[in-house]
């Protein structure tokens, strides 16, 4: 967007057209689907209401009153456990962006009203989250359960919008999902949106990791990279499919996958396949909630070291029993501190 042109809309000097250009710019910014949805509805409104003397009123005094709201909003919302109530930070902060520009059209009153009823009436965003060694199972308003890994994150709409079902993924989580032809449910994993009317998945999005990986158990999923105009539809997935999308060269491969290697874990399967040392002591710590000392490696031993095992519902002591039989290590375990030391060949 050209500054001088929302310099001159602030100004309020722009012809009716270049309005109208300012107006779908704010538009198509980047926001949630519900947002967009609501965004779409609001500015709607607000050009056909933006020259109608009701809405005239003093700028200064509607901007404080517009903080006030915010301010008022932010402090009613309460936390409980590790469910959280989401803050608006990202509609709060487009909200005073928009408001700087429309003051000196008198709809900055219409515009924060308007957001506050719209959120009151979708509903309040939630974010649920899992620590090192912590599962969590939801359930969710619309019957879908969610079974979460350790260190993971979801955020949820509660009610869900009337049109679909949305929530957002960091972490790894098994979705079970309820029947609802209605309302698709699309689990957002970093660029890749998986959506299902009735089914259940697997889901690995790491921020930090390469590869984003959907697995699925029952029925069917669509996965797509992006959304609606920018979609582009990567699979559709039967029954033990996996699609993984590598983050960096943006290419994506479709194969089968055992069940016990992908889906083990919730049922308290520690799985490794060929782990580095880094990989197997990163799954230890998160699994068990601990903090992992390694001594007596060195780098080129670190780079050639590799591990496959499986414990089902086993002891942090017995995992690394295990893998230090194999691998020639000792440890010691105090409270959450951990430490391996390999033994000199």
């Amino acid at each position: 967007m050209d500054q001088h042109l929302l310099d001159r809309f602030y100004k309020g000097a722009c012809a009716p057209g270049e309005v109208k250009a300012v107006l779908e710019w704010f538009k198509h910014q980047k926001l949630t689907p519900e947002q967009e949805l609501e965004m779409k509805e609001l500015w709607a409104q607000a050009e056909h209401q933006q020259s109608e003397p009701t809405y005239a009123h003093d700028a200064d005094k509607t901007w404080r009153s517009l903080e006030a709201l915010i301010q008022k909003d932010a402090q009613n919302e309460t936390q409980e456990a590790k469910v959280l109530p989401l803050q608006p930070s990202a509609w709060t902060k487009w909200m005073r962006v928009a408001a700087s520009i429309l003051l000196p059209l008198g709809l900055v009153w219409f515009v924060a009203s308007q957001y506050f009823q719209k959120e009151s009436a979708v509903g309040k965003m939630m974010a649920v989250q899992t620590a090192p060694g912590e599962w969590k199972t939801i359930q969710l308003e619309d019957g879908s359960s969610v079974v979460m890994r350790p260190g993971s994150k979801v955020s949820y709409l509660v009610p869900f919008a009337q049109n679909r079902r949305d929530i957002a993924l960091e972490g790894e989580a098994f979705f079970q999902v309820a029947k609802d032809k209605d309302r698709p449910f699309v689990v957002k994993s970093g660029s890749i949106y998986t959506q299902a009317l009735g089914t259940s998945f697997n889901i690995r999005y790491q921020p930090k990791d390469t590869a984003i990986s959907v697995a699925l158990a029952t029925g069917v999923v669509k996965i797509s990279k992006g959304e609606e105009k920018e979609e582009a539809t990567l699979a559709q997935l039967v029954p033990g499919q996996q699609l993984v999308f590598n983050r960096k060269d943006q290419k994506h491969a479709v194969d089968t996958f055992k069940a016990q290697e992908v889906l083990g874990w919730k049922d308290g399967v520690l799985y490794f396949k060929q782990a580095s040392l880094e990989e197997v002591v990163d799954r230890i710590e998160n699994w068990y909630g601990v903090q992992i000392d390694v001594k007596g490696m060195g780098p080129t031993s670190k780079k050639a070291w590799s591990y496959t095992g499986e414990y089902r519902q086993q002891s942090l002591p017995q995992v690394l029993e295990g893998i230090g039989f194999v691998k020639h290590f000792t440890y010691q375990v105090n409270q959450d501190q951990v430490q391996i030391t390999f033994k000199k060949p």
